[in-house]
């Protein structure tokens, strides 16, 4: 055989009544007995081959026995009978060394030293081959041992020998070798397991130190991911808080038709939601050149003040928002710019914001506010959305009042064109009587000058006739 298939059937003999379903500790004490069950077939064989080389039957028939033993023990544990086995090996050599101590000893002499040194070195197989877990089964294998050797008297009187054979000076040795060999066999597997338990320790101290650290960047990933979640939570409320606000100024813009009552329950509405302490709306009036800003609200310290001021385009943070038609944000506010009183006295605010009123890039006003406190980013962007609401409002409402005072001036042209309509009705009707009565007087006329013609030709007939006759009525010396 090669050495690579003694390799395959020490490997194979080694993994004997091991599964892959046993936990870790114990496959490692059946690969310990199985290296105790190596040892014991080297040794056994060993003293089989002494004891035949030096004639001893009692040692040969005892060594044969103990490797028929161990084979049985092999084959049950083979077959998965690791604890009986396992306790078996456990006492079995200490068994045999004992009854050959007592068959060997002869009273009044010393004990056979080759025996003892197999009794001694075998005292160390329950602490290999049980787990300290296994506390109860290393305790009975450990007192039996002890009580097997400490008896090796009784086996002197149930195997009697009628005189000890004599042991050979070179069969001594041996079997002191060979109990050397097994004490270094027995302590190689031992120092085996140490090993293999240290190498699992480290493998394990390594494992949970990768575990930890796997750990670590869990629970920073956990704590990165509540973060995340923590943060998205509060983007959450924000847009939540948000939307309602924009909700509940929407409602308040529906509620009143009067620019100046939505803007002062606007604002109040605002301050307490913002926490400002300060806030005033401006609307811009006026047409062409002559535009400008007008308050139409204002609010303070949760008091209302009705104030009239006009602001021009242009001027001041006001007139400067209304013309670059984007918020302003100012966090280090003039000494000299604003001052918000109260019963404790008079304060500055640590900033102000002012916010265009603008829809379809057109703007209708600003929006100013001042507050202790900094305005968060999700708050500016309501504040932006309001303003937009507020401006399509505005557009809304004076489109209305243009739309009614048009309709007004639609309905005074109408009551106007309707009375100049009546007039002219009239007028019409007076015209047609007068056609009328001038047709009739026409009519009359032309009959009356009929009658004066026709009265002038009968007249004209009556004079021709009456200057006929009188021509002929004159005397004949008068006509001659």
């Amino acid at each position: 055989m090669l050495p690579a298939d003694y390799k395959i059937v020490l490997m194979n003999f080694m993994r004997l009544g091991i599964s892959d379903s046993q936990p870790n500790w114990l496959q490692q004490r059946i690969k310990a007995t199985n290296s105790v069950f190596a040892i014991l077939l080297a040794i056994l064989i060993l003293l089989l081959i002494s004891a035949i080389i030096f004639a001893t039957q009692i040692m040969t028939l005892a060594v044969g026995i103990s490797l028929v033993i161990v084979f049985l023990m092999l084959w049950l544990h083979s077959r998965g009978h690791h604890l009986f086995t396992r306790f078996f090996v456990s006492i079995l050599p200490v068994f045999v060394s004992s009854c050959i101590q007592g068959a060997y000893h002869m009273s009044n002499d010393l004990p056979n030293a080759s025996a003892w040194v197999f009794i001694i070195g075998f005292q160390v197989l329950p602490f290999l081959l049980f787990d300290p877990s296994e506390k109860k089964l290393r305790l009975i294998t450990i007192v039996l041992n002890v009580i097997i050797a400490s008896c090796y008297e009784l086996f002197n009187q149930w195997i009697v020998l009628e005189q000890a054979p004599p042991t050979p000076p070179i069969q001594v040795f041996i079997t002191i070798e060979i109990g050397l060999i097994l004490t270094i066999g027995l302590l190689i597997a031992m120092d085996g397991i140490f090993v293999t338990t240290n190498k699992e320790n480290l493998d394990l101290i390594k494992s949970v130190e990768r575990e930890k650290e796997e750990q670590i960047l869990a629970q920073e990933k956990l704590n990165k991911t509540l973060e995340e979640l923590n943060k998205s939570k509060a983007e959450e409320e924000k847009r939540i808080w948000a939307a309602k606000g924009v909700a509940e100024v929407a409602k308040i813009l529906r509620e009143d038709d009067s620019l100046t009552a939505i803007a002062d329950k606007t604002l109040v509405y605002l301050v307490k939601v913002l926490h400002a302490n300060q806030a005033g709306l401006f609307l811009l009036e006026g047409e062409g050149h002559e535009q400008f800003l007008e308050m139409k609200a204002c609010y303070a310290y949760q008091r209302k003040k009705y104030l009239k001021k006009s602001i021009a385009i242009g001027e001041g943070l006001v007139g400067q928002c209304y013309l670059e038609q984007a918020y302003i944000y100012l966090t280090d506010v003039p000494e000299d710019y604003i001052i918000i009183s109260s019963g404790l006295g008079d304060s500055k605010p640590r900033c102000i914001i002012l916010i265009p009123i603008i829809a379809n890039e057109k703007v209708y006003g600003v929006m100013e506010l001042a507050s202790f406190r900094p305005f968060e980013k999700h708050e500016i962007n309501f504040l932006l959305e309001v303003g937009e609401n507020i401006a399509m409002t505005v557009r809304s409402i004076k489109t209305n009042e243009q739309t009614q005072t048009l309709l007004y001036e639609t309905q005074a042209m109408a009551e106007q064109m309707k009375s100049q309509e009546e007039m002219m009705r009239q007028s019409m009707e007076e015209i047609a009587a007068t056609q009328e009565e001038l047709s009739r007087r026409e009519e009359e006329l032309n009959l009356e000058l009929k009658n004066k013609n026709e009265e002038i030709t009968i007249l004209r007939e009556r004079l021709e006739k009456l200057s006929l006759n009188q021509i002929i009525t004159v005397p004949n010396h008068q006509v001659i």
